[in-house]
């Protein structure tokens, strides 16, 4: 009869199946990250910083080109107050966590990014009139040209302090965040061309929130997932 130990010697004969594993190549070394990941606080003054000076960079544009003489008429206020609540409850909605912690979800983002092209483009229809014949090409260009250079700094720095910042849909959040920014370019182009053309408005003025959009979406898709 065998006994224990002989039982225990023959286990030596069974081949290892994982041998062939641990005569691989070693594993790669995975290395820490160049730089820590900023704390929920430290990364909540840097959103709020960037919001600060993004805005900052807008007034002081706006300002540069000069407001327009009826800024202070309800026809123009109006509209300029009513999209600046929307921008500061789309910023909300897009960075602040909901219940649980967990941030907005998908749909909320695609009616947020809906809401900021449709309140803009509604507004723009409302307060401005229709023209038999519009303003020469090179008008168009150059108020796109100041929107877009007010969007710049905003969306420079959203992208900045927001990378590696998305649990999910990176695209979808970078593209309400560029969106965001797009409007508030479109505010300041809006508080200092006085051209109330509604082709005008709604292309020239809103050409930022059509390139925050898709800029902000391929930042989020590239850069934004944590």
């Amino acid at each position: 009869m065998s006994t224990d130990r002989d039982l225990l010697s023959e286990l030596k004969d069974i081949p290892d199946p994982a041998a062939h594993l641990a005569a691989g190549p070693p594993p790669a070394q995975v290395e820490a990250p160049a730089e820590p990941s900023p704390t929920r606080p430290a990364r909540e003054r840097r959103v709020v910083g960037a919001i600060l000076a993004g805005l900052a960079w807008i007034l002081l544009l706006t300002w540069w080109e000069g407001f327009r003489d009826d800024l202070g008429s309800p026809r123009v206020a109006l509209p300029l107050v009513l999209l600046a609540a929307l921008s500061g409850l789309g910023l909300l909605l897009a960075l602040l966590p909901r219940a649980r912690g967990l941030p907005a979800g998908v749909r909320a983002l695609q009616v947020l990014v809906a809401a900021v092209a449709v309140g803009f483009l509604a507004a723009a229809v409302v307060t401005s009139r229709v023209d038999d014949v519009l303003a020469p090409l090179i008008v168009h260009l150059e108020c796109s040209a100041v929107a877009l250079s007010m969007a710049l700094v905003p969306f420079a720095l959203a992208a900045l302090v927001l990378r590696r910042s998305f649990l999910s849909a990176p695209a979808w959040r970078g593209a309400a965040i560029g969106a965001l920014c797009g409007l508030g370019a479109a505010l300041g182009i809006h508080a200092h061309c006085s051209l109330d053309e509604v082709v005008h408005v709604a292309f020239a003025h809103g050409v930022p929130i059509a390139a925050g959009a898709l800029l902000g979406a391929a930042a989020g898709a590239l850069r934004g997932r944590a």
